[in-house]
């Protein structure tokens, strides 16, 4: 038998109730009869009797109450037996059961150091393995189940080898959705950077880039409905412009001023650097305002 090993066992417990004995029962039973019958409901009391019925009263509350004290005298010396074994076998439960809080932290203290153990384990374990999988060991999670006593090592293994392969595999695919976003936004001419962390987000890609189309299409929109009205205050005003002005030779003359207007026109030049330094510079010699509209890289 193991040293720490308990023999089961159990009070053996032997209940005898001994019956309740009433000595003059059927003497007790003829005498409440008795009284019964005649005071019964046929009873009459009338003003002749009152005082003798009051008297009558009082004798037969004195006989009721004497029936009860003896029952509650006889249910106390019945019950004080249960009481006094009741407090004994609490108070021996009570001496084993404080046994149980004590074992019950020490348990808990082994418990808890095991749990440590298999964490340190675990992260070991994950540490050494992380670089063949080309994975950081912080960016693994350690699952409850690999904490558990029952999970063989090679489980242990296997499972934390899944793990790193999902992390990695969905690292190359979040890589390879970034560089989607970024060159879809470049082909937009969209900001790249804010679509991109959407990706980070765990919004698919596919969603991303249904919403770059349609803000893509929003801002044409718009820059279509800009140019449409700079077009019309143009027109507008060249309309206004051309009643006070007259064409003479490839010239057109103010009325009002007198004034030659100046033409303005939309050229590309293709050049070096200096080249086109000494167009700007004699066209401003020559009284022509150069604006810089684009320029290529």
């Amino acid at each position: 038998m193991a040293e720490n090993e308990l023999v089961a066992f159990e009070p053996s417990i032997e209940v005898n109730p001994t019956p309740i004995v009433i000595n003059n029962l059927e003497q007790l039973e003829m005498a409440v009869n008795g009284v019964v019958t005649k005071y019964g409901q046929d009873f009459v009391v009338t003003s002749d009797n009152v005082a003798d019925t009051k008297k009558m009263r009082a004798n037969i509350n004195k006989i009721a109450k004497s029936i009860n004290d003896k029952r509650l005298e006889t249910d106390r010396q019945y019950k004080k037996p249960m009481a006094d074994f009741d407090k004994l076998m609490k108070g021996l439960g009570s001496k084993v059961k404080n046994l149980l809080d004590p074992l019950d932290s020490k348990i808990e203290e082994i418990e808890t150091q095991e749990r440590q153990a298999r964490y340190d384990s675990v992260k070991a374990e994950i540490s050494e393995m992380a670089p063949n999988y080309g994975v950081s060991a912080t960016d693994i999670e350690i699952q409850p189940g690999w904490l558990l006593k029952s999970l063989s090592h090679k489980k242990l293994l296997e499972q934390i080898a899944e793990a790193m392969t999902q992390l990695r595999k969905d690292r190359d695919q979040r890589a390879t959705d970034i560089q989607t976003v970024r060159m879809y936004a470049d082909q937009l001419e969209l900001e790249s950077s804010g679509w991109a962390e959407l990706i980070s987000k765990g919004e698919p890609v596919s969603d991303i880039l249904a919403e770059m189309d349609a803000a893509a299409a929003k801002r044409d929109k718009e820059r279509q409905k800009k140019a449409e009205k700079a077009k019309a205050a143009k027109e507008a005003q060249a309309a206004i412009d051309a009643t006070h002005q007259v064409k003479q030779g490839d010239e057109t003359i103010d009325t009002d001023t007198g004034e030659v207007v100046p033409q303005v026109i939309t050229v590309k030049l293709t050049g070096t650097h200096k080249a086109l330094g000494q167009v700007w510079a004699g066209a401003k010699q020559l009284g022509v305002r150069v604006e810089l509209v684009d320029k290529e890289d």
